[in-house]
């Protein structure tokens, strides 16, 4: 049952002026932008009907950010996070605008959406670090872990719609109309944020050092402390093996359940649909004590329903199992950047969360290429069932951890680990 006291946190955090203001226009900025993604999966498909083009493309969004994503940590610790995320916002509408514009045009074949991709690859990095360091400035600390978790809940609705929609738009009006969409969307998320202040800021008094230096910094205060080392490598393992399953779902609905886009646009709102439920109720859970258990547990969960899914044959039992998959996947990854916000020093928040933001969409791009060609020689099933198989060996390991990172992660920052 959903507590109301939780629930009172919830309109709490809301009531600070720039929280309710960034969430506003939030919304449908992110059920364009996945009904983007559906489009430029299908599009994918559409052009060169292979599972290997799938992963590259997946890839190409998501690779970047293994390089990236440390550079964009400084420069987020560095830079005014008010400022850039609104600059990150903007170029993500600016792409939506071209990549419409080349689309309904005739004129994108798949390198050119491969290039567009890549676009999305190296501006994500630096939106996710910017986001890192933004939410601090929206809500006051003790109201931080509930504002996560509702931004979860609003991309995780976008999530579970952007995909529907753009499934049942495909066909009737063309994969144009999904760019255009996005595009129209975020010009008013990017006027809307204008109206953003960052009232609460940490005062932090930063010494600067060397680029490297100061990743340096943040690899050893990461390595050294007993909680954030051990659930960023859990994090990587079953990022890598079960984000993949989103991004073969295009060649499951064709070519395993034959049911074409539509059948695609149900199976990602049906993944979707499980993430919104997961981030509901981590949001009415309230605090973080006991989270490291849960997604330790759903790590396990993840896994077996991951290669369920892929074994399983059938398009109806595939909707429920690819619930589960989206469930278990919001519980573990936003469980883990709630944890990790909690527990790290503020004047690392902005590379620590870097390296967060580095598994969570670096290792899925690593993972969809290895899936991708798995799958060209055994095909979707195995691949996709050997990934869940991965993730179950992978929930073994964490188990004789638990111990000891439960007190580090949910009892605050630990001093002692700094550099």
């Amino acid at each position: 049952m959903i507590r109301r006291e939780n629930w009172a946190q919830v309109m709490r955090s809301l009531r600070h002026r720039d929280h309710y203001l960034f969430n506003l226009t939030l919304a449908p900025a992110l059920i364009s932008l996945w009904a983007q993604r559906t489009g430029v999966g299908w599009l994918a498909w559409e052009l060169t009907h292979s599972p290997s083009w799938l992963g590259i493309i997946a890839a190409a969004d998501l690779l970047p950010a293994v390089f990236l994503s440390p550079f964009a940590g400084v420069t987020a610790d560095r830079s005014n996070p008010v400022r850039m995320m609104w600059l990150t916002q903007a170029i993500i509408m600016i792409h939506a605008g071209a990549l419409w514009a080349m689309t309904a045009t005739g004129t994108i074949g798949i390198w050119g959406l491969l290039a567009f991709s890549l676009i999305t690859g190296f501006n994500q990095p630096y939106s996710t670090a910017a986001r890192m360091v933004f939410y601090p400035t929206l809500v006051p600390k003790e109201d931080l872990a509930t504002a996560i978790a509702v931004n979860s809940t609003i991309f995780n609705l976008g999530r579970a719609l952007g995909p529907a929609i753009g499934g049942l738009l495909i066909a009737p009006f063309g994969v144009a109309t999904l760019f255009l969409l996005n595009f129209v969307c975020f010009f008013a998320h990017s006027a809307n944020m204008l109206r953003v202040k960052g009232r609460h800021q940490e005062k932090i008094e930063r010494v600067r050092k060397g680029m490297w230096r100061e990743i340096g910094d943040s690899l050893s205060y990461v390595a050294r402390h007993p909680g954030i080392g051990p659930m960023l490598i859990l994090l990587t393992i079953t990022s890598a093996m079960s984000r993949p399953v989103g991004e073969m779902l295009p060649g499951f609905a064709d070519e395993v359940f034959s049911r074409g886009a539509q059948g695609l646009g149900w199976l990602l709102a049906a993944m979707g649909a499980g993430g919104l439920a997961g981030a509901m109720w981590l949001t009415q859970r309230g605090p973080v004590k006991g989270l490291t258990r849960i997604i330790v547990s759903h790590t396990f969960v993840m896994g077996a329903t991951a290669s369920a899914f892929a074994l399983s044959g059938s398009y109806w039992a595939g909707l429920f199992l690819i619930f589960a998959v989206g469930f278990t996947q919001t519980c573990t990854g936003t469980g883990t950047q709630s944890l990790l916000q909690m527990a790290v020093e503020p004047a690392m928040r902005g590379r620590v969360m870097s390296l967060y933001s580095l598994v969570w969409r670096g290792t899925p791009a690593l993972g969809a290429i290895a899936v991708g060609w798995v799958a060209e020689a055994t095909g979707l099933t195995w691949s996709v069932a050997g990934a869940g198989a991965i993730c179950m060996i992978a929930w073994l390991w964490s188990r004789t951890l638990l111990n000891r990172m439960s007190p580090a992660l949910e009892h605050g920052p630990i001093t002692s680990a700094k550099t």
